[in-house]
């Protein structure tokens, strides 16, 4: 029987840019394809699973050296592509009941899919505040609302749905974000894991910000009384008094 741990740390490489694939000759494969900046922390994909398969993966790049791609084949895939692409279409809530490291998976899911919102208010310019969005427009309603339980269960932090047009397409497409301080909550348990990678640490660079900010320097949001700089400058001898 295939471990359960290593079954879990598979299958939440497939929570983002992963994905299972069927071929014409029956077998099946996990493949990862990132763009060649983020060739590090697809360095460290690779590796992991050539930890849980006990065989070498290796990188390899595509699309004419612009990306970085992964590829195994196992015959486990099989059974897995079954039973997660439902009308060969990824759902991811077949795959949360089966993790079972929720912050690596949530890690590796903001690195693949997430992206950090900032925003400055109109009336401090120089402030700042950051929260997480991760995109899950490929996924139904009734999926999103799965996703939303499960950080609700494993993290205790509140998730929305939103919308967002899509010029290209033309049409909305749903994805789900949290507010800051639910952000900040679980940038600190995932932070030190992520920020190893170099190609990683621009993306979340906001986030990181606000978190020194509020959290290592603890510093309050005064957003609507002063700017980002009346926050951090020393206090004046008539303001000591």
């Amino acid at each position: 029987m295939f471990n359960k741990d290593k079954r879990s740390m598979a299958l939440m490489l497939i929570l983002g840019d992963g994905n299972l694939h069927r071929r014409p000759d029956g077998y099946s494969l996990l493949s990862i394809d990132h763009g060649i900046a983020q060739a590090d922390y697809q360095a460290w994909k690779a590796q992991l699973l050539s930890d849980i398969f006990n065989r070498e993966v290796k990188v390899r790049t595509g699309h004419k050296g612009k990306s970085v791609q992964v590829q195994i084949m196992n015959n486990v895939f099989r059974a897995w592509h079954k039973f997660t692409y439902p009308s060969n279409k990824k759902d991811i809530a077949r795959i949360l009941p089966f993790i079972r490291q929720p912050e690596m998976a949530l890690a590796i899911w903001l690195m693949d899919d997430g992206y950090v919102e900032p925003s400055k208010n109109k009336k401090a310019p120089n402030s700042l505040s950051a929260r997480f969005r991760i995109f899950t427009c490929d996924q139904n309603e009734a999926t999103q609302q799965k996703i939303i339980e499960w950080f609700k269960t494993n993290f205790n932090v509140v998730l929305k749905i939103k919308q967002a047009w899509n010029k290209k397409q033309q049409r909305h497409y749903p994805y789900l974000k949290m507010n800051q301080e639910d952000s900040l909550k679980l940038w600190g348990q995932i932070r030190e894991f992520i920020l190893q990678f170099k190609s990683m640490q621009y993306k979340f660079r906001y986030i990181e910000q606000v978190y020194q900010l509020r959290v290592v320097q603890r510093i309050p949001d005064r957003r609507f009384k002063s700017t980002f700089d009346d926050m951090i400058r020393p206090p004046s001898n008539s303001e000591k008094t």
